[in-house]
């Protein structure tokens, strides 16, 4: 009888690693590992890394059921469709890349691939804080901001695959410039640079702050949330600001689309409540009064297992 239990493969293209996990219909993780990505060589040889972490999972299901189907989520821009990578930030060196298709030939088994915001989103909403919401978006809060959106129990990606950009809506006309080279974006607030920008302009109104003892350039968003918990009070109204501008945002697409749930998770999302707060507060104050006494706002639940359950779950739907 186990080898008639399937088994899926997600695979999650990072900047530095490609993990892979081995899941269960149940969106269990049952082993997991990873390879560097080798992200300056040519496309050729993360692919053949990628073949390898693979085969190597599909090595590891001998024995407890038989691999049906790998997903891979990848952070840039997808046509998820034909299954092609077409460019993104993480793997400077692809372009075009018929991903899909190669990672079929070397396995053996279908293979589909997604933009990892939306992988993500779809992790969060069959086996995270997404669980039984109608309508979800998902915020991936890092060095950028990423979205996915969920609608009618199904991941919505518009008709180029590029539904979701929460990161790119406008929030200011006039305001800084975003890595996208528009003005105003919600990552040009609360993305990593953003994040940074804003510490640095109070901290040179204050110098009183812990944060004074973190070389300029060593600061990272962690450095704010730790100084956040200890009492710091130029850390702790960073956040508060960020978790406004989040809340502003989150509320134009609470007006638009009604969604049920907010699912927040990516690495500044660990500053907790210290984002959420504010982020709660304004979105009651921005928000239409139905729509807002619908949605919750939660932190994500899965973690860095998210883009490999993701993708898992994009490989059982087969869409």
């Amino acid at each position: 009888m186990t080898q008639d239990k399937k088994l899926y493969i997600g695979i999650d293209l990072g900047g530095t690693h490609i993990k892979g996990g081995l899941v269960d219909a149940d969106g269990r993780i049952v082993s997991e590992r990873s390879v560097p990505t080798g992200a300056s060589e040519p496309a050729g040889h993360t692919l053949g890394e990628m073949a390898r972490l693979i085969q190597s999972l599909a090595e590891t299901a001998r024995g407890r059921g038989t691999v049906a189907a790998a997903g891979i989520g990848a952070a840039g821009q997808v046509d998820h469709e034909k299954g092609v990578f077409i460019e993104g930030p993480n793997v400077p060196n692809w372009k075009n890349v018929p991903v899909a298709s190669d990672m079929r030939k070397a396995s053996g088994f279908p293979v589909v691939l997604d933009n990892d915001a939306h992988v993500a989103a779809l992790g969060e909403y069959a086996c995270g804080a997404g669980r039984g919401a109608a309508a979800m978006l998902m915020v991936t809060l890092g060095t950028g901001v990423g979205g996915g959106i969920v609608l009618d129990g199904r991941l919505y990606r518009g008709k180029d695959n590029t539904a979701g950009e929460f990161g790119h809506t406008t929030i200011q006309h006039d305001g800084p410039v975003c890595a996208c080279g528009r003005r105003g974006c919600v990552e040009a607030f609360i993305g990593t640079q953003g994040i940074l920008r804003r510490t640095r302009e109070k901290l040179a109104l204050d110098r009183s702050s812990s944060l004074h003892r973190v070389k300029p350039n060593e600061m990272e968003p962690r450095h704010v949330g730790e100084a956040a918990e200890q009492g710091d009070a130029v850390a702790q109204a960073v956040l508060r600001d960020i978790g406004e501008f989040l809340g502003t945002a989150l509320a134009n697409i609470v007006n638009l689309l009604n969604i049920e749930r907010a699912v927040i998770g990516g690495g500044v999302s660990n500053a907790g409540e210290w984002i959420f707060k504010s982020a709660r507060e304004r979105l009651a104050k921005d928000a239409l009064k139905v729509p807002r006494g619908t949605v919750q706002v939660v932190r994500a639940s899965l973690g860095n297992s998210a883009g490999i359950v993701g993708a898992a779950k994009l490989a059982m739907e087969g869409v």
